[in-house]
């Protein structure tokens, strides 16, 4: 969690609806007064076209620019003490009733850097089978935006995988020839006295220099690419009826998404994740991602994966 949460308004909250007519013109006119006499203290002169209005009678030219400046300044404090507030925005909203379905909580966290970038912002948090899940939005280092849906897990049979849609690009991406040079490339890097932290994830992510693993049936192998630590336990958990469901649903709506399962910590944790180009609005696309990552959290009850104390709900 983010060391500081904020909860968002429930879309339509009579405490955020936008200001009345009213109170937006009258910002607007303070708007106008504060740039006006911002000008007249830079140009005096500009007094001169005001009817009745002699630059004499505020004492000269010094003293008119001070006087100008100060009413200035008051009428933008004053514009800033009754702006509008704001509506909430289409993701607030969009989320909102996604939190609704799912009996959880939307808050409004800190950014901060993640595994793919920067995280935070408005965040679904919920509980399924006993474990929390998130939908939060990324930003990763080429600015690009990406929905995330996660859950940590503790494993007693732990097991890694990446997942993705087969096409020329993802099997460029995950081909065997180019993560055995980048694998090749930190083993380079290995200190005399330990691991770099380079070198560290490098082992970590070892498998994607392995063949990508078939699970036996013809439309799952033909739709995605996946590769895994431990073969076995991946096809059992991608026969599970429910993930494999799961899967195909999102894989008809988007094909950019990116699902994985890596190690993020001592003691069997690993982070689940289901990654969607884009701030995904739509709730067909939001309840497909929900459905798939609560598929893989009951499939890691209903086939003993969760190390003992995890499941605390089944």
């Amino acid at each position: 969690m983010a060391d500081t949460t904020t909860t968002q308004p429930i879309p339509g909250d009579p405490g955020q609806a936008p200001a009345g007519p009213l109170r937006r013109m009258l910002h607007a006119i303070l708007g106008l007064l504060a740039l006006g006499t911002i000008s007249l203290a830079i140009w005096p002169p500009l007094l001169g076209y005001i009817p009745g209005a002699e630059i004499e009678g505020f004492g000269g030219p010094g003293q008119f620019r001070v006087l100008a400046l100060v009413v200035s300044a008051a009428l933008m404090l004053v514009r800033f003490l009754i702006r509008p507030g704001k509506g909430p925005s289409r993701e607030s909203i969009a989320w909102g009733q996604f939190a609704s379905e799912v009996g959880g909580t939307l808050t409004n966290e800190r950014r901060r850097p993640g595994p793919v970038g920067w995280e935070g912002g408005p965040t679904v948090r919920w509980t399924t089978r006993g474990t929390e899940a998130s939908l939060c939005a990324s930003t990763d280092t080429s600015r690009n935006d990406h929905t995330q849906f996660a859950a940590d897990v503790r494993l007693e049979r732990g097991f890694q995988f990446q997942v993705v849609h087969e096409s020329l690009l993802t099997k460029a991406l995950f081909s065997q020839q180019l993560w055995k040079f980048a694998s090749s490339l930190k083993s380079r890097e290995r200190a005399p006295r330990g691991k770099t932290e380079a070198v560290s994830l490098a082992e970590q992510m070892a498998f994607l220099a392995e063949k990508e693993i078939l699970i036996g049936d013809a439309r799952f192998d033909n739709a995605f690419l996946l590769k895994s630590d431990s073969p076995d336990i991946a096809r059992e958990f991608f026969g599970d009826a429910g993930v494999a469901y799961g899967l195909h649903e999102v894989n008809g709506l988007h094909k950019g998404w990116h699902m994985s399962l890596m190690k993020s910590g001592p003691s069997g944790t690993y982070r689940l994740s289901l990654a969607i180009p884009g701030v995904v609005l739509d709730s067909q696309t939001l309840r497909a991602g929900r459905a798939l990552v609560e598929a893989s959290i009951r499939c890691f009850v209903d086939r003993g994966m969760l190390a003992s104390g995890s499941d605390r709900a089944a």
